[in-house]
């Protein structure tokens, strides 16, 4: 069965960044995950919903930002993201790319 026009991307994609977060992120913010669509280990590898219990949604579970205005595109099947934060769980040292649409100032 073919899948490919059961959708229409565009109004999905406006759905999508009607969800994102337009605040400005820096250096030292504390933030929270609204969306994992976008979030990867750093080195680029999709996250695991069983390794990587910290990435499951949380409210408690906060990250630092460390790194600003980033470059990486992370291509997905319906879409690419613009990865530009790096962050930082305080607690397990754990790095993440994401896009910063994606985050909430805590």
């Amino acid at each position: 069965m073919n899948f490919d026009n059961l959708f229409n991307f565009d109004e999905v994609n406006d759905v999508l960044k009607q969800d994102r977060d337009t605040e400005k992120k820096e250096i030292g913010d504390r933030v929270t995950v609204l969306d994992y669509s976008s979030c990867t280990h750093l080195n680029g590898q999709e996250l695991d919903s069983e390794q990587d219990e910290e990435m499951q949604f949380n409210m408690v579970t906060y990250f630092i930002v460390i790194e600003t205005h980033q470059k990486h595109i992370y291509n997905t099947y319906f879409k690419q993201d613009r990865q530009d934060l790096i962050i930082a769980n305080p607690l397990t040292n754990k790095l993440y790319r994401v896009n910063s649409g994606h985050v909430m100032l805590k």
